[in-house]
């Protein structure tokens, strides 16, 4: 796993803890309420109703740190199944990803809103949208850590492992938010079904689909 140099990943690196000690700062005990959050509705809807929520800078560094992360690790996953071309310039193969990470966040919630007119469930994808971000911000500080196993550490590969594990648990945390959402507001719950197919179930097969077409192409 050499794809950054030791100076690209402490620059990354920094900007990540940077964010985090900002947020920290200026907001004591937000990022532990934060974590908090995937786990506990209430607290996620405490969070959401609150002044430190709506700041801007906060959401923008914790976003931020989000995308960073997960492109990081992405590459980390990429180059583990020799989908990276060694010819390629790495910094922009970095810059594709993130940008790629930004869209298909947004798609995604673009995706939502609009199934959720068609469903009527414009409740369910608003609380949830607010959720995802929670969810997202807290995958994020999380997964700054893990890198830093990957990168530096002797146990790189558990570490590797335990960042797929995350990733997993997270994608459960999303859906079973969603159906403590559905649960809290009593939406009907064949449009939920469909919406939840639209939103969360057909994306991943397509991903997946794009994966097995792609990848035994470079072996």
């Amino acid at each position: 796993m050499d794809f950054f140099t030791q100076n690209q990943l402490f620059f990354l690196y920094i900007l990540n803890l940077s964010f985090i000690a900002y947020v920290r700062y200026t907001n004591s005990g937000f990022i532990k309420r934060n974590l908090l959050a995937v786990l506990n509705y209430n607290t996620a809807l405490q969070i959401q109703k609150s002044e430190i929520n709506k700041k801007s800078v906060t959401n923008f560094f914790l976003s931020l740190n989000f995308y960073i992360s997960v492109t990081v690790f992405s590459i980390y996953v990429l180059s583990k199944l020799n989908l990276i071309p060694e010819e390629i310039n790495h910094f922009l193969i970095f810059i594709f990803i993130l940008i790629a990470l930004f869209f298909i966040v947004y798609i995604n919630s673009g995706i939502s809103f609009i199934s959720a007119y068609i469903f009527k469930l414009k409740p369910i994808a608003v609380d949830f949208h607010r959720n995802n971000k929670n969810i997202y911000h807290a995958f994020g500080i999380i997964l700054i850590f893990i890198n830093i196993l990957i990168s530096f550490s002797e146990i790189s590969n558990f570490a590797f492992y335990s960042g797929i594990i995350l990733f997993g648990i997270v994608y459960l945390f999303r859906i079973l938010r969603f159906i403590k959402i559905n649960l809290s507001k009593h939406m009907n719950s064949f449009y939920l079904f469909l919406y939840l197919c639209a939103v969360e179930i057909f994306p991943i097969l397509y991903i997946v689909k794009i994966f097995t077409l792609f990848y035994p192409a470079t072996n």
